[in-house]
């Protein structure tokens, strides 16, 4: 009963109904359901007014308390002084944090520290390892880490030129129809591949127009504003 109520609060605070949302998670939270409290302090990202700074922190320290990685992995990301996220580490702490919520199993903190490698703000600038975030996240269906996992792959950054993975990490994005825009950038991805790019010898043209249309039907849905796992 408890999961289902979890369901039913998800499928509120989509429409924006916080309250709602909140009555059914605090009776879990209180009984230390640590999804529920991942979803209460959450609401301080996810959009509700209400959700303050200092009920945010609590639900999340306790929801990490209870091991939710992806709980321990908002705490890394969050300035609360400043009301400030990020997509990747800013300062070792925060690094120190999301490296243990992505060994935890946090699909958003391993997707964060391929950005950090990638980008080599806090951390030095490291292909391989951002390849080996990003592959983390892509396997456990990260839209986002499977894009640029297949771009790696496609152009050999970090690793060999493998066009057949590329394209195998590709499709896996763009057969999602929940997540736009990266399902959608995906297919486009695929359709510049089938017509010969970068590679002449993939040419297919009939899957370059097929994947040209899956690129359109997707940009006809509506963007998915929550994090991956919330879906789940």
């Amino acid at each position: 009963m408890k999961f289902h109520r979890i369901g039913i609060a998800k499928r509120l605070i989509l429409v924006r109904k916080y309250e709602k949302a909140k009555s059914l998670l605090r009776p879990l939270a209180n009984n230390n359901n640590a999804e529920a409290q991942l979803l209460l302090g959450y609401l301080y990202y996810g959009g509700d007014p209400n959700t303050t700074v200092k009920e945010s922190k609590c639900w999340l320290e306790k929801s990490a308390k209870n091991k939710n990685p992806e709980a321990l992995a908002l705490l890394a990301s969050t300035n609360y002084k400043s009301s400030y996220w990020s997509n990747e580490p800013e300062n070792r702490k925060s690094f120190l944090l999301t490296l243990k919520a992505a060994n935890m199993g946090s699909v958003e903190a391993q997707r964060s520290l391929a950005c950090a490698y990638a980008h080599g703000d806090t951390v030095p600038q490291d292909d391989i390892k951002t390849m080996y975030w990003d592959e983390k996240a892509a396997k456990q269906g990260l839209a986002e880490s499977q894009n640029d996992l297949a771009l790696m792959l496609l152009y050999g950054v970090g690793c060999e030129v493998d066009a057949e993975k590329a394209i195998y990490w590709y499709q896996e994005s763009a057969r999602k129809d929940h997540n736009v825009p990266y399902a959608q950038w995906a297919a486009e991805a695929l359709a510049r591949i089938f017509h010969g790019e970068p590679y002449k010898e993939l040419t297919d043209l009939n899957q370059s127009k097929y994947w040209e249309k899956r690129a359109q039907y997707l940009s006809g849905l509506e963007f998915r504003g929550h994090p991956d796992w919330f879906y789940k």
